[in-house]
């Protein structure tokens, strides 16, 4: 799905109301004139009537009435420079310099076709072509502009509140950014008593229960380590006095185990926690690999390595991208009896061994201690589990395949 900014949404419907309501405002006003258009007309329609009806003296008042006068305008000049807004057979309604007048027409109609002159009613006699008829009215549409500022100018001011709030949600989510990036605990400044507030407020005693909550496990595990590590050496002394070799080897594989198991450990939590960070830089692959192989602190002369000549450069984490290739070699070397081959290619490395297809239940590499049957020799599933989440920290792929009786780990740049 698209990401849309909220400010932006919020904007856009601003200015789409902003657009409707004026554009309704200019139709109103264009209706309103087209409807004050036509009733002016028929005033002076009434008033040409009225001009019938009574004499020139009495004429006045009665025009005045329906708010029209004569007008001692010059009705040519009217007619060269106005603009005709309604017309009958008989006057026009023209608009100029703001006033509407009602001049007769200088042509007069054609006459009926003969002998329809009894079917139609007789035309009315004609106005002087001096008797001109100007409107007294003036069209106020001051009050139609005025309630359209003030509208504009409400919606203007509620999109600057709302603007305000949005802009501090920003402001809200860059300082949740800033407290993510850092190590240290920072409690955000609550700027108002508002839900933006209560927000702010809620995040902080949030952050502040995780903060004592890593500081606690930080400290556990501290301790937990230094208790554990004290009696591992002091059996690892106590081995040597053995006089039973065989007794002491199996003991020594036990503390060994124990030692190992502590190392993994603390590396898993470093993951979990997401406290390793990395810093990548361009390294050769052989040399990843090289400083893998010192890591495992065993024979490695059953690993064998297939390359080109040309040796691809890839931007890792030297120590813990060494780190998962050890754990991916450290796992076939104990799974196979035979040597272990290492293809080294440009976008990807594979690490091949001879064994039996791993189980299903097996293979989930994103989680620990996902075996359903553990035991002395076959492992937690530690090694694979930190091999996969550093590969995946460095934004590559860790996949399993099994052809041809052999297991291979094929790590994609």
């Amino acid at each position: 799905m698209r990401k849309i900014s909220i400010i932006t949404l919020i904007s856009a419907f601003f200015a789409l109301c902003l657009v409707v309501i004026n554009i309704a405002l200019v139709l109103e006003h264009k209706r309103q004139n087209t409807e004050l258009n036509y009733l002016t007309f028929q005033r002076f329609v009434m008033a040409v009537k009225l001009s019938f009806d009574f004499p020139s003296e009495a004429l006045d008042e009665h025009l005045a009435s329906l708010h029209v006068k004569k007008s001692s305008k010059n009705s040519d000049e009217i007619s060269k420079g106005g603009e005709i807004l309604l017309d009958d057979p008989l006057f026009e309604m023209i608009r100029y310099e703001n006033t509407l007048y009602f001049v007769p027409k200088k042509e007069l109609p054609p006459p009926p076709p003969r002998g329809f002159q009894h079917f139609l009613p007789p035309p009315p006699p004609l106005l002087h072509v001096g008797f001109l008829l100007e409107d007294t009215t003036r069209f106020d549409a001051s009050r139609l502009w005025i309630l359209g500022g003030v509208i504009n100018g409400l919606m203007f001011l509620f999109f600057s509140v709302v603007l305000r709030k949005l802009l501090r949600l920003r402001h809200l989510k860059s300082a949740i950014e800033r407290v993510g990036n850092t190590k240290k605990f920072q409690a955000i400044g609550v700027e108002s008593e508002d839900e933006l507030g209560e927000i702010a407020t809620e995040f902080n005693r949030a952050m502040e229960k995780i903060h004592h909550l890593k500081e606690a496990r930080t400290l556990f595990l501290r301790n937990i380590l230094h208790e554990l590590k004290t009696p591992i050496m002091k059996g690892k002394i106590v081995c040597h006095s053995l006089e039973n070799a065989k007794h002491q080897s199996q003991m020594e594989r036990i503390f060994e185990r124990l030692e190992t198991l502590l190392e993994e450990m603390v590396k898993v939590e470093k993951l979990s926690s997401n406290e390793w960070i990395l810093e990548p830089k361009a390294y050769r692959m052989i040399d990843i690999l090289d400083h893998a192989m010192d890591l495992l602190l065993c024979d490695t002369s059953r690993i064998e390595v297939h390359s080109k000549e040309f040796i691809p450069l890839i931007d890792v984490d030297f120590e813990l991208f060494a780190t998962a290739l050890k754990n991916i070699l450290d796992n076939a070397l104990k799974h196979s009896h035979h040597k272990v081959d290492v293809f080294i290619e440009t976008h990807f490395i594979c690490i091949e061994s001879v064994g039996e297809e791993i189980a299903n239940e097996k293979i989930d590499f994103s989680r620990p201690f996902n075996r359903s049957i553990e035991g002395s020799r076959t492992g937690l599933g530690l090694g694979l589990y930190i091999a996969n989440a550093i590969i995946v920290k460095h934004g590559f792929s860790l996949e399993y395949l099994h052809v041809k009786g052999k297991n291979g780990f094929k790590i994609s740049f």
